[in-house]
């Protein structure tokens, strides 16, 4: 059994966990991150959107619902470079330590991927998955969704470093998304987010 209590985890914004993720090498990286079990679904859907923009690869997730081997059914039939596994709350003591035995078997052969749990499921892991809490537990973080919000003069800050580094304006950038000439670029895909334009990236 790993201790390890969830006020003493990292707390990070969701725009510093894309970060983190976009900072990482093109290697089988996990990690994980702590959520409020009301707010999974709505982190699950930023995750999959902002990491496919940031990392410019495709994601796929992946509920835990059906138990361990369902699970790891899905992630060898994959074609997804990156992989976000949640819906653990039905899990009991068996499952976590099934999952234990079979952790080598997350060395996807693409980019690894984010288990997101609650402070449940995280206690869970190490009581009854200490080899895959150890594995895991350099890079768990809990979410701070307080933090996500820039403020307007965050927001145009960011948005004059874009226009300066790329040398264009806001208007150009959208009409080359809509001509679907827009760089491949992270930033660019970036830029149509702090805009509001989330609906002309390309997926």
């Amino acid at each position: 059994m790993i201790s390890f209590p969830v006020n003493e985890i990292a707390s990070v914004s969701l725009d510093e966990f894309f970060q983190r993720v976009r900072s990482q090498p093109e290697s089988n990286i996990w990690s994980s991150i702590v959520v409020e079990p009301s707010n999974i679904d709505e982190v699950l859907e930023d995750l999959q959107s902002g990491i496919e923009i940031l990392a410019e690869c495709k994601v796929e997730s992946i509920s835990a619902e059906s138990g361990v081997s369902a699970v790891f059914d899905r992630i060898h039939n994959s074609g997804a470079d990156y992989l976000l596994l949640w819906n653990f709350e039905t899990w009991q003591p068996n499952d976590w330590r099934h999952l234990d035995s079979l952790r080598s078997r997350l060395n996807h052969k693409g980019r690894g991927g984010v288990v997101i749990l609650s402070s449940q499921s995280l206690r869970a892991i190490g009581t009854n998955a200490p080899n895959f809490f150890s594995w895991l537990s350099p890079r768990v973080y809990a979410l701070n969704q307080g933090e996500d919000l820039l403020t307007d003069d965050e927001r145009e800050a960011r948005l004059s470093a874009l226009r300066e580094w790329s040398g264009q304006s806001d208007a150009e950038v959208i009409a080359l998304a809509e001509a679907k000439e827009l760089p491949t670029e992270p930033e660019y895909g970036e830029w149509l987010v702090l805009l509001d334009r989330e609906d002309l990236i390309e997926r």
